[in-house]
């Protein structure tokens, strides 16, 4: 794995990086149950929801692109995929439950792509159907595969897309393409399935079953906004909690920091900016991908989310919080593309974006964490 895919995986794309302990600072007995029963009906549910129309979208308009081939069909196949890419990053802050036991984002957001792999399967005689994308490597499909066959190279004057090229290989790369969208279609709707109450779980969609995830994953909404009386999964209310912080905001922050930031700015590395540790190159999509972390970031924290504990608890520590919040949104909106050149010529407003993210995610690593009752471990910028 090279020096960037671990630095991926180790910022938290899941749970394996939390942030947040689940033990108690000593935080005064609370009922959380209106909180989690806001955050599963008004957040969770519905991202996850949105998350799987927009696969289902994509699968549409790259199955149109494979029918007939052109720059028009091209097109709507890379809006749909920055649709749903941006509804996958939503859920960052929802990496806990199923989110981390299905293993979703190893089938589907693995960095760094394998280019060469991806050809070497265009190039076999292999079937390039589902079965073959789900034997293969994560770097060889998901998001960023689909990016690689969608996008043209923008290092390269007037290159092509992959999947319009003007060679042998191009029919099998729209093929490979249809296949990869609909295992991100399926992996979707199975971790939206996992979220749901029975009465909504299906597999109309038509796709085979991934290996089944733990059994107190199903109808996980329910696990949580029980917990503590009659979940499977929580024993206490404070349990739930804790999963949702230290699943869910902390990593999500780490996540634009310490990864999207302070990766490209060079911060881990002597200095020198490395523009090229930015993942979606191709599609210049890392401050789209930073405003989708943010805005599901902000929408468990806001309305009738975690902020409305802080505020009844702290006032003057929610408005800090709100604030920085709004900073980090404008410092991302001002960024200048393409980010590669931003980077390296407008360095000012990225590290802008980078100095208000980690304000926000020092707050909510002390004051917060501490209102909540939450334990930080760990931090992850490396400054």
């Amino acid at each position: 794995m090279s020096k960037i895919s671990k630095r991926w995986s180790c910022a938290g794309l899941g749970a394996s990086c939390l942030l947040f302990g689940c033990g108690s600072t000593g935080a005064p007995a609370q009922d959380y149950g209106t909180l989690l029963k806001n955050v599963s009906e008004d957040v969770i549910l519905p991202e996850h929801r949105d998350f799987a129309s927009h696969a289902d979208a994509l699968v549409v308009a790259v199955q149109a692109l494979e029918d007939r081939p052109s720059d028009k069909s091209l097109k709507s196949a890379q809006e749909a995929w920055r649709a749903t890419r941006r509804a996958y990053r939503v859920l960052d802050s929802l990496h806990f439950g199923p989110g981390y036991t299905l293993h979703i984002s190893e089938r589907i957001d693995v960095a760094p792509v394998n280019t060469k792999g991806i050809e070497a399967l265009v190039a076999g005689t292999d079937a390039l159907d589902d079965q073959a994308v789900g034997d293969a490597g994560g770097q060889k499909k998901g998001f960023l595969g689909l990016e690689y066959l969608l996008f043209a190279d923008p290092s390269t004057d007037k290159a092509l897309a992959p999947a319009l090229a003007d060679d042998d290989g191009a029919v099998r790369r729209r093929t490979l393409a249809l296949s990869i969208a609909d295992e991100i279609r399926c992996s979707a709707h199975e971790l939206d399935d996992a979220w749901e109450p029975a009465t909504r779980n299906s597999n109309e969609v038509g796709c085979s079953a991934h290996e089944p995830g733990d059994a107190q994953d199903s109808n996980y909404a329910e696990q949580l906004e029980q917990a503590g009386s009659g979940s499977m999964r929580y024993a206490t209310q404070r349990a739930a909690v804790d999963d949702v912080v230290s699943g869910g905001v902390g990593p999500a922050l780490e996540l634009i920091v310490g990864v999207r930031l302070a990766l490209p700015l060079g911060y881990k590395s002597g200095g020198t900016p490395e523009p090229e540790s930015d993942p979606t190159r191709r599609s210049d999509s890392a401050v789209a991908d930073m405003q989708g972390t943010l805005s599901g970031v902000t929408a468990l924290y806001q309305g009738h989310g975690i902020s409305a504990v802080i505020h009844g608890l702290n006032p003057q520590l929610d408005q800090t919080v709100n604030d920085q919040i709004a900073k980090l949104q404008s410092a991302l909106n001002g960024v200048p593309a393409p980010f590669d050149d931003a980077v390296l010529h407008d360095t000012d407003q990225v590290k802008a974006a980078y100095t208000a993210g980690k304000a926000l995610k020092s707050t909510w690593n002390t004051d917060v964490s501490s209102a909540l009752g939450a334990t930080v471990q760990a931090d992850f910028d490396g400054d």
